[in-house]
């Protein structure tokens, strides 16, 4: 064999076996093809595997067509996808999938500024060699001498639009093409790819109402994973004081967040979709009335308190939009300069209005615990250690798990002592307390938190708790803790909260499903993907271990 001809085979066999390990980032990689199948969409199937077919030949000719000025212009993008993808598969063992892309192109600043504050260090190295990468890879045709005409560079460029339509025809999901061209034709997918965003459907209800409670409230803390809760029995104190409180409190354990995504589980919890309508993607849920239009109705004025946005930025989140906050009294956006005061605000302000007399309903997003997590909690309550430095990447999986139960400590139970320790003077009162989410600390060796296409389950686990200083609620509420510990979900907050409103019990079953007075009915489980059907992930995660995950 001539030199040449040895050469010609080796770059063959390495762009090969560079595709075998980008393909290999899925571990469900035939996935789309049997979903299309299945489905019976043979078009969109045929379609995308024409496209998956010349998006091969697209690698080669990204690296072996003859070197001209348009091929220097376009190729560091080509490579600068690669490794991005390669960054996210470090980051959260999984390649850039649809929900990543969305959260990119919606929110880039806040994106760019969380990669580079919390994983920066650990893709600092591929960003390292980019640019050597970039040489390199231009000066191969003439390395190699395949003798590809420059003319030849237009199918990988192309093919980004090609992969872009075949996207859009299946509605993301199929998505398994190398990633020179998937990344950024999910990112124009994601750009491109709108949700309702008009008014909502009014209350069809048409009962009485029979309400025992003058002031409910829902709480939504931020990252709360229950599992760490000494209140749930884990071996650290990180809740003294709940793990104290005697009355007026039912705890049911370990609960099922209904994603793993702060924005899809907040949407869930305003608006009562049901569980076997996810992937909801007819977007019922930004279409039929919201928690704020049914307590309107039941004749409770409104209260927002965000605590993690500030009244300066005077932005929505969570697919909250003009006409839902139309049904808000007053909405209150309190995120202070130090992240960690922001819930004291609030909770300030959640006693002032329990105080007050009045039918209200409060919903409370707390700043909770982010990552980096010292911002979550005063340098004082550093009760366990060793901790994460400031800008210190979570690699470490004692000092990042010690760092967060000090703001458990903090966010959690001594929120709630001071909260409750002037219960003595609230009106009649009902609170659900919950998180959006929970994380994933380390615990498979990754470093992304939670929102991830192949997330463990820690990052569905949340807490479920319900305090009131009203007997009849608790009372119920206690008969059903026998069979519904460890095994409530998000799905019956939205039913609860009616029924503390005083809609009819029966009609909100029928319609919302069971409430947390009523044996779950399925398993308590979060979605992964995005909620509305787009993309290739698309699961349900078990909170508990399963036979294939070694308990994670």
């Amino acid at each position: 064999m001539s030199k040449l001809s040895l050469r010609k085979t080796i770059s063959l066999a390495a762009v090969s076996l560079l595709l075998l390990v980008e393909f290999g980032m899925f571990y469900d990689f035939f996935y789309p093809f049997q979903f299309l199948w299945s489905q019976g969409q043979i078009t969109e199937l045929l379609l995308s595997v024409m496209v998956f077919l010349w998006s091969l030949a697209g690698v080669f000719l990204v690296f072996f067509s003859d070197r001209s000025l348009f091929r220097k212009i376009t190729l560091p993008f080509f490579i600068f996808f690669f490794l991005s993808n390669i960054g996210s598969f470090l980051v959260s063992n999984a390649p850039i999938d649809f929900q990543q892309a969305d959260l990119i192109v919606s929110y880039f600043q806040w994106w760019a500024g969380a990669v580079v504050e919390n994983i920066g260090l650990a893709v600092l190295p591929l960003f390292i060699v980019l640019v050597p990468l970039i040489l390199f890879v231009e000066r191969l045709p003439g390395l190699f001498k395949l003798n590809i005409p420059g003319k030849f560079y237009a199918v990988p460029v192309i093919t980004v639009l090609l992969v872009f339509i075949a996207l859009l025809r299946s509605d993301g999901i199929f998505d398994r093409y190398p990633s020179f061209f998937r990344v950024p034709a999910l990112l124009v997918f994601a750009g491109q790819s709108e949700l309702y965003s008009g008014e909502r459907s009014g209350v069809s209800y048409s009962g009485s109402f029979e309400s025992q409670v003058e002031k409910i409230v829902l709480i939504v803390d931020e990252s709360i994973r229950a599992d760490i809760l000494g209140i749930n029995g884990y071996s650290k104190d990180t809740t003294p004081y709940l793990s104290s409180v005697e009355g007026g409190l039912v705890n049911f354990g370990l609960a099922a967040s209904a994603s793993n995504c702060s924005d899809y589980s907040n949407l869930i919890l305003r608006t009562g979709v049901r569980k076997e309508a996810i992937p909801d993607r007819d977007q019922m849920s930004l279409k039929t009335p919201t928690i704020w239009q049914f307590t309107r109705r039941a004749g409770y004025s409104n209260v927002y308190l965000d605590a993690q946005n500030a009244e300066t930025w005077a932005n929505y989140q969570n697919f909250m939009n003009d006409h839902e906050a139309s049904f808000i009294d007053d909405l209150l956006r309190l995120r202070q300069e130090t992240a960690f005061e922001s819930d004291g605000v609030a909770r300030d302000t959640l006693i002032a209005l329990l105080k007050q007399p009045g039918k209200t309903f409060i919903m409370l997003n707390k700043y909770g615990i982010h990552f980096p997590y010292f911002r979550s909690y005063p340098l004082a309550s550093t009760l366990f250690t060793p901790v994460l430095e400031p800008g210190e990447p979570m690699n470490d999986q004692e000092k990042s798990l010690n760092s967060y139960m000090n703001g458990l400590r903090w966010s959690v139970d001594d929120w709630f002592r001071d909260l409750l320790s002037e219960s003595g003077e609230f009106r009649k009162y009902v609170i659900v307390y919950t998180s959006d989410h929970g994380q994933n600390i380390v615990d498979d060796g990754t470093l992304a938190t939670h929102c991830r296409p192949r997330a463990n389950r820690f990052e569905g686990i949340v807490p479920m708790m319900v305090f009131s200083n009203v007997a009849g609620p608790l009372e119920r509420l206690k008969v059903a803790q026998a069979t519904g510990y460890d095994r409530t979900s998000h799905f019956q907050v939205f039913p609860t909260l009616l029924m503390f409103a005083g809609y009819n019990d029966s009609w909100v079953t029928s319609h919302y499903g069971a409430s947390l007075s009523e044996p779950p009915g399925t398993a308590p489980e979060f979605f992964v993907g995005d909620a509305f059907g787009r993309g290739s992930v698309r699961q349900w995660r078990s909170i508990f271990p399963t036979d294939n995950d070694d308990g994670q």
